[in-house]
C-alpha cells in the first residue's frame, strides 16, 4: 500500500474541512485518474468537483493519465473564474 497525499484548495478545501486528504492506494493504482478516483470514492462531497481540477505535481501540471508521482503528492486547482 501506497499512500497518496492530496493538497486541497479553495471550494475543494471548504467541502472536505480540511487542507490535505491522504488515500491509501494498492498497486491497481497506477495514474494520477486512478488516484484521484480512489479519493472520489473515499471522499464522496468532492466527487461533483474533482473532474473539473487540475492537477499538479510540484510546479507542473499533470494528466490524469501520467504515472503517480514519485513522492505521492497531488495538488487539485479548482477552476477560477473572475476578470
Amino acid at each position: 500500500m501506497t499512500s497518496i497525499v492530496f493538497e486541497l484548495f479553495a471550494n475543494l478545501e471548504r467541502l472536505a474541512g480540511r487542507h490535505e486528504c491522504t488515500v491509501e492506494a494498492d498497486d491497481t493504482v497506477v495514474t494520477v485518474g486512478d488516484a484521484v478516483a480512489r479519493l472520489a470514492a473515499a471522499q464522496p462531497a468532492l466527487a461533483a468537483s474533482l473532474e473539473r481540477c487540475a492537477c499538479v505535481s510540484g510546479d507542473t501540471i499533470v494528466r490524469r493519465a501520467d504515472a503517480l508521482p514519485a513522492d505521492g503528492r497531488i495538488a487539485l486547482l479548482p477552476p477560477v473564474a473572475g476578470g
